[in-house]
């Protein structure tokens, strides 16, 4: 299956958990999919952590990691010992620990800096490894909003990378394939309105086909939650076990509606879907994160940074970080502004 999706000449796959976080969770099952149909596979994920875990608003910058091979300004091979140093706090990523379950390296990349260099960057590691394709998983697919939608408060991380991956798709000429796993999981775009952007973007040609996880992936993906750090994640798997219904998550202040279908990953051809993801293509000449966030802001567009930035003066003002209900005040409050 994996062929189909990413062609039949291609041996060695990247595949990156692109919103951050916890979407490296939920890349594993596409991770899975291609060590088990023979291919060398790289795991890889954006360096930018929810606040619950790091409260330093922003990525994590490629000097602040420790145990970590430093290949250039924007990546680094990390390991399951990987952490991060930010402002004298230790940050485990998520993709160490999902490491430190597969008993594998993988890639970090930090957005830390303009889009152009980071992407000049993963190009080159394209290059010198011989990646035949890339593979960008959003967990939820927010990445496929457009900008209006009223749930959406986090689009900056997986614009932000999509803007990346279609300049390496540009420099390298590989095929960058854009995964959506668990529609709708992160409590943020409704399942459904996910769904009806992928049907949007299957009617220009751009859908590659769908996998959902095996016993033999839910097993492996059981063993990374017991020490990964993801709600959204966490939902596809329940999915996969068969749980039907409204599922909690952002401490109760969210619901997620959940059933089999939240738990398939839909792979659609990058260059035929980028011109109908306009944050993507809004952020494709960003100087950093910041630069995105005026841009995206400009738009009416909140993001995660603009809340994090409000998390991070109520924690030093507070010394403490907010409850989720304070968190959703605090979302609330952005968006009405």
């Amino acid at each position: 299956m994996i062929d189909e999706i990413v062609g039949f000449n291609v041996r060695n796959v990247l595949v990156i958990g692109i919103g951050g976080g916890g979407d490296v969770v939920g890349s594993t099952i596409t991770y899975s999919l291609a060590i088990n149909e023979g291919k060398e596979a790289v795991l890889g994920a954006v360096l930018w952590e929810r606040y619950v875990n790091d409260i330093v608003p922003g990525p994590i910058r490629i000097q602040e990691l420790r145990n970590a091979e430093v290949i250039g300004d924007y990546l680094a091979i990390v390991n399951g010992d990987t952490y991060a140093i930010r402002e004298g706090k230790r940050v485990v990523p998520q993709i160490a620990n999902v490491l430190s379950i597969i008993k594998d390296d993988g890639l970090g990349i930090s957005i830390s800096g303009p889009v152009r260099d980071a992407a000049k960057e993963l190009s080159d590691y394209v290059s010198k490894y011989g990646v035949d394709a890339v593979i960008g998983i959003d967990v939820g697919g927010d990445v496929l909003a457009l900008g209006n939608e009223e749930g959406l408060y986090s689009p900056l991380t997986d614009s932000y990378s999509v803007a990346i991956l279609s300049r390496v798709q540009e420099v390298t000429g590989v095929p960058v394939i854009l995964g959506i796993t668990g529609p709708g999981v992160d409590g943020e775009l409704d399942g459904d309105y996910v769904l009806m952007r992928i049907s949007q973007l299957a009617s220009k040609g751009a859908f590659l086909g769908a996998y959902g996880p095996t016993r033999d992936d839910l097993t492996i993906l059981e063993d990374i939650l017991s020490k990964a750090i993801t709600e959204a994640s966490a939902l596809v798997f329940r999915a996969a076990r068969g749980y039907h219904g409204n599922a909690s998550i952002r401490g109760s202040t969210r619901y997620v509606k959940l059933d089999i279908s939240s738990s398939i990953t839909y792979y659609l051809d990058l260059r035929k879907a980028m011109n109908d993801l306009p944050l993507a293509s809004l952020v494709i000449d960003a100087r950093d994160p910041w630069d995105a966030m005026r841009v995206l802001n400009s738009r009416g567009v909140m993001t995660e940074l603009n809340f994090e930035e409000e998390v991070y003066r109520y924690y030093k003002a507070k010394s403490r970080v907010p409850s989720p209900e304070e968190a959703y005040s605090i979302i609330k409050e952005i968006k009405s502004s």
